[in-house]
């Protein structure tokens, strides 16, 4: 008998086995096929789903599963701030910071307790205050409201993806003054998204209160959604040349400042003198203008002080008057292009959450509070008071593949790939050359892909997530 037929076997006789995770998981195999059921078992090799369509718990190989969608929930906490680590795979992990060395990077979890990440895999840290934060998502469609008779946007794997033109929006969400980022993907030749901020009407996919912001091609348009008045424009290549950027709009209906950022980036600094004479509402929306798919996810929601501590960079060719550009008479026929990252900090300038900046270095960091050691002495502050953590530079290093490996999505758009070991009481223990060993909690993810480094599989998964 072979060995991965007695293992079959072995599982089919099993009595009395329970469940590894609670609620109702879904297998996407790579022929396209869709199972629900409950979690009885996974391993690196096989999966075993208790289905109603079988009489049996059915066992599959791990090589013709796609992935497996869970119920995973983010528990809400008591945390003062949430750090968010971009290792140099492009995993994201979100946590508290326990402590920075020039080793590890100390987070605490609410999925898999305290981690040590190696701090040669880590590009990035950035920090936030929890309390800040007025949204975070998307974890479903509820609510928010779609325009039209058709809905046009559709929830799935922690996003909003539209096929059709049309809005979706969420009310009462905006403050006075906020700030607003999302990542956004698109299919096609160019992105044709509209957003539209301090609108009074859900329902609608052009209220007639409001700012929109245009994104088309390489351009992105503002106007005042009332009056149609235009505000200004401005151009980035990043829109040009990517099918996807991270975007970050900072709004006033109070000043009526609008400040545009792309993957980190400030583009544009518009103002409307008018914004008081305006009835504005608290309503965000995200329009779809065509039928090209696009994806909206990673969106945050938070308040916003008003201050602009930045200037934007010039472009060559590019004049401004009266908050308009307009083309030069002698455009620079080779302009330079624009940098593909934001502009590396000073290594040990960080920047505060009140839009200050702070030069110094770590000491340490305990019981929520950093030590930094600066030109006026050792200062004790909250962490949750900066937004930046100084890394100095080192030579970074990435993880290598290895058999086994899986990704692990949360319910807030967050991954991670580390490779399964095993699974026992409602938990998954796995381990990556980032963390070394970790127990997650089984009820954290809401998906997990397999064979992530199979481009056919890959290809497939890519092309259903649209």
């Amino acid at each position: 008998m072979k060995p991965a037929f007695s293992i079959i076997l072995t599982i089919l006789s099993l009595k009395g086995i329970s469940a590894i995770a609670t609620g109702e998981s879904v297998a996407r195999f790579s022929n396209n096929d869709r199972l629900a059921g409950t979690l009885e078992s996974l391993s690196s090799e096989f999966l075993l789903l208790k289905s109603k369509a079988f009489e049996k718990p059915v066992p599959f190989y791990i090589k013709n599963v796609m992935d497996l969608s869970l119920s995973g929930e983010k528990p809400n906490t008591a945390a003062d701030h949430e750090a968010t680590l971009t290792l140099t795979n492009g995993d994201t992990i979100r946590g508290q910071l326990a402590s920075v060395t020039d080793d590890i990077i100390c987070l605490d979890t609410w999925f898999a307790g305290r981690m040590n990440f190696k701090r040669i895999m880590v590009s990035s840290v950035k920090i936030e205050g929890s309390s800040s934060l007025l949204y975070q998502g998307p974890t479903a469609l509820d609510g928010w409201t779609q325009s039209g008779d058709t809905p046009a946007w559709t929830y799935g794997f922690s996003a909003f993806s539209s096929k059709n033109a049309g809005s979706i929006a969420k009310n009462e969400l905006l403050p006075e003054e906020c700030t607003i980022t999302f990542e956004t993907a698109w299919k096609g030749d160019s992105i044709a998204l509209k957003v539209i901020v301090f609108s009074d009407d859900p329902s609608s996919a052009n209220p007639g209160t409001g700012y929109e912001l245009t994104f088309q091609r390489g351009s992105v348009y503002l106007r005042n959604s009332k009056n149609q008045s235009f505000l200004g424009n401005t151009h980035s290549q990043a829109l040009m040349e990517n099918d996807k950027v991270k975007v970050e709009i900072r709004a006033s209906r109070k000043s009526g400042k609008f400040c545009l950022f792309l993957n980190e980036r400030l583009i544009e600094v518009w103002s409307d003198p008018d914004v008081e004479k305006e009835k504005l509402g608290t309503c965000l929306h995200f329009v779809s203008q065509n039928a090209m798919p696009m994806r909206i996810s990673r969106i945050t929601v938070a308040p916003w002080d008003g201050t602009i501590d930045q200037v934007p960079a010039p472009r060559l060719g590019i004049v401004r008057r009266f908050n308009m550009q307009q083309e030069d008479e002698d455009p620079d026929p080779d302009p330079e292009p624009e940098p593909a990252m934001p502009e590396i900090p000073k290594e040990t300038r960080m920047d505060l959450a009140n839009g200050d900046s702070l030069d110094g270095e770590v000491i340490s960091i305990e019981e929520g509070l950093i030590t930094i050691k600066s030109s006026l002495g050792d200062i004790k502050l909250p962490v949750n008071r900066l937004s930046t953590l100084a890394l100095k530079p080192i030579g970074y290093d990435r993880s290598i593949r290895r058999n086994g490996d899986i990704r692990a999505w949360f319910p807030d758009g967050s991954s991670m790939v580390f490779r399964l070991d095993r699974t026992v009481d409602g938990t998954i223990v796995g381990s990556s050359q980032n963390f070394g060993s970790a127990t997650f909690k089984m009820n954290a993810f809401n998906r997990i892909e397999f064979n992530i480094y199979d481009v056919a599989f890959e290809d497939k998964r890519t092309s259903q997530e649209w």
